[in-house]
């Protein structure tokens, strides 16, 4: 009996360990099926970048070679064209000197024969007709031809005019001075000032009225905008800085101004005409610690709503129909977006982006004029990183010109930084709470572009600006 219970307990031991061992095959059998679901993903997502990228490179070579192709026709063409007018400007230009040389010859061999008349008269009047016939053969040979000579040249930027410097004025004389924020070539300036006659009787003008959600600032300058509220003539602006001075005859309502980096001033306006300055206006604090904007509210798409501070844009469920939307030239249409105002200020600039893990979005950089009925880095005029939510991964594009590189992110980022270096020509983005670099876009940015955001799916993102840029990010 006692055998038979000892072999009973076995039995059901071991048929313990085999159900245990089954179960742990089953767990390793799931592990490996979930394994290679996500490789053969991976695959799919490689698959498919590697084919968007060779129909991208092969399009490019296409593009490239047609617009070779018709620059060299046009090229030749134009060559062609100019070298065939030159030449018969040449061929006319000897045959007249041909035939002054020909005048001169005989109008030499005439005054010989006057000579030897002694008729002094009439030698100095041959003898001046010959001198002037050589003289208009010569400058038929060495004269240029400038109307084949066409230098064409773009205007220079607006200069900016710098704060002025305290006790810089005088009774008789004031001290301005300016500069470029761009590399135009400048032959000269023209100063424009007009006095104001303090004798003459006028109106003085109301303060002006700053519109604090369109000015902006980086480390360098800021730009002021105001609105004039006047029904007296203005003829011109006065912009006071505290501590630094004042920049006087701004002829338009706004105002470009150089500044130092890491301080804050506080900024009025003053309207000028021949009545004198009105009083200043409310003033508002400009900080120059990093790059500060508002988002454009005429860019926005219907779709989107905005905080009450300016900063944060929501995606809401429910859709609105076409009918109930209001579309502007300026507002974008198809992808769900909007503009930040960035100072046109070339440069280093940096800010950052806050999203949660569920909601899609893409975020980067565009030209003021990109397409409205275009997704965000579908397109040449903009760059943008984007979150894709799938039920098994978080996907993530860098997209420009609706291509993006082969990448994979393992963490979520919940805080993205965008810098933007215009003379490095480069868009890079980063992982700001673990100082992750993520990707550099390499561009040379023709004009001035604006910061972009966009939502794809509904939620919520908030636009983090005027801080300073860590030191990571531009190394």
């Amino acid at each position: 009996m006692k055998l038979g219970k000892c072999w009973t307990l076995s039995l059901i031991c071991f048929q313990g360990e085999i159900t245990s061992t089954r179960n742990q095959l089953q767990g390793k059998v799931a592990e490996m099926e979930n394994f290679a679901g996500h490789l053969e993903e991976i695959f799919l997502t490689v698959e498919e970048n590697f084919g968007r990228q060779e129909q991208h490179l092969e399009q490019h070579y296409n593009d490239v070679l047609q617009t070779l192709s018709q620059r060299y026709d046009d090229r030749e063409t134009g060559l062609q064209e100019e070298k065939k007018g030159k030449l018969e400007s040449l061929y006319n230009q000897l045959v007249a000197c041909g035939q002054a040389l020909d005048t001169s010859k005989e109008l030499i061999e005439t005054a010989q024969e006057v000579y030897r008349c002694q008729d002094k008269r009439l030698f100095l009047k041959v003898t001046q007709l010959a001198i002037l016939t050589c003289s208009l053969v010569v400058a038929s040979i060495t004269r240029v031809d400038w109307l084949c000579i066409c230098v064409i040249q773009t205007a220079p930027s607006a200069p900016v005019i710098n704060p002025q410097l305290p006790n810089s004025a005088t009774q008789t004389s004031l001290h301005v001075c300016w500069s470029l924020f761009s590399d135009d070539t400048v032959e000269y300036y023209e100063l424009y000032y007009r006095p104001v006659l303090e004798d003459t009787p006028a109106d003085v003008p109301s303060p002006p009225v700053i519109k604090q959600r369109e000015c902006s600032s980086c480390p360098e300058a800021a730009l002021i905008r105001w609105e004039s509220g006047n029904t007296n003539p203005v003829d011109s602006y006065t912009v006071e800085l505290s501590e630094t001075g004042t920049v006087v005859a701004v002829p338009t309502c706004q105002c470009l101004i150089q500044l130092q980096a890491g301080r804050q001033y506080l900024i009025s306006v003053r309207a000028v005409n021949i009545g004198g300055p009105s009083d200043r206006s409310d003033a508002i604090t400009i900080s120059t610690t990093g790059t500060f904007f508002y988002l454009l509210e005429n860019t926005a798409h219907p779709c989107l709503s905005m905080s009450e501070d300016g900063f944060t844009i929501f995606y809401g469920d429910e859709e609105l129909p076409i009918t109930a939307m209001a579309f502007e030239d300026s507002t974008f249409t198809r992808c769900v977006a909007i503009l930040g105002d960035l100072i046109p200020v070339r440069g280093r600039h940096y800010w950052e982006v806050e999203v949660d893990d569920e909601t899609e979005f893409r975020v980067g950089v565009a030209y003021e004029d990109t397409e409205r009925d275009a997704y965000l880095g579908a397109n040449g005029s903009s760059w943008c990183m984007r979150h894709i939510r799938t039920p098994s991964r978080h996907k993530y594009e860098f997209l420009h010109n609706g291509w993006s590189p082969d990448l994979r992110i393992t963490v979520h980022p919940v805080r993205i930084g965008v810098a933007l270096d215009y003379d490095r020509g480069t868009l890079s983005f980063f992982n700001a709470n673990l100082e992750q670099h993520l990707h550099t876009f390499h561009c040379h940015f023709h004009n001035y572009v604006h910061p972009c955001f966009s939502l794809d799916n509904p939620g919520a993102l908030t636009v983090h600006n005027g801080i300073q840029a860590p030191d990571y990010t531009f190394i």
